[in-house]
């Protein structure tokens, strides 16, 4: 099955993504490709990288195509969903330059930051945000589950599912 755009910005900012993470040297033998949807998932040192090439459908400029990356890393699973945590997100989010903690709809603590697409993407600003979302995921994952309990989200994750491009599709569980 081919992938499907839902414009041709989207599909412009897929094939740039996907032509840097191919030629990255940090991030081509670490990478898995959907084949079914504009994603990507990178796994960098100890932290699973989800990289999604989504349509902007509501934004400022009406009468343009607009696509955005979208870099998700899922930090903790199994945490205690309480006023601690919330609390403790919420006031890392104010120390935070880019991107935001969040929680997906199993309860699962989540960090994502954006950049914008298309043919000016900066592929530096792309390489940072993938980076940053890295770094953040690493740096809290081992302290949001000995604070709140659960347990880090890359335990789960079996390394050897990942390979250069096309070579491994398994869905991350």
């Amino acid at each position: 099955m081919a992938l499907s755009f839902e414009n041709p910005v989207q599909a412009t900012t897929y094939q740039k993504v996907e032509t840097y993470l191919k030629q990255s040297h940090l991030f081509q033998n670490a990478l898995r490709a959907d084949p079914q949807l504009p994603k990507f998932d990178i796994l960098y040192g100890s932290t699973l990288v989800e990289i999604e090439v989504l349509s902007w459908q509501d934004h400022p400029w009406q009468s343009a195509d607009m696509a955005i990356v979208r870099a998700t890393s899922c930090v903790t699973v199994g945490s205690s969903v309480n006023h601690d945590l919330m609390h403790f997100l919420l006031s890392e989010n104010r120390r935070m330059r880019f991107g935001a903690f969040h929680l997906d709809e199993a309860g699962q603590v989540r960090f994502a930051e954006s950049v914008l697409g298309g043919d000016n993407m900066d592929l530096r600003e792309l390489q940072t945000c993938i980076l940053a979302v890295v770094t953040i995921a690493d740096t809290y994952d081992d302290l949001i589950a000995e604070k709140f309990g659960g347990y880090r989200a890359i335990d789960r994750i079996n390394p050897e599912d990942f390979g250069p491009l096309g070579e491994a599709v398994s869905a991350v569980s």
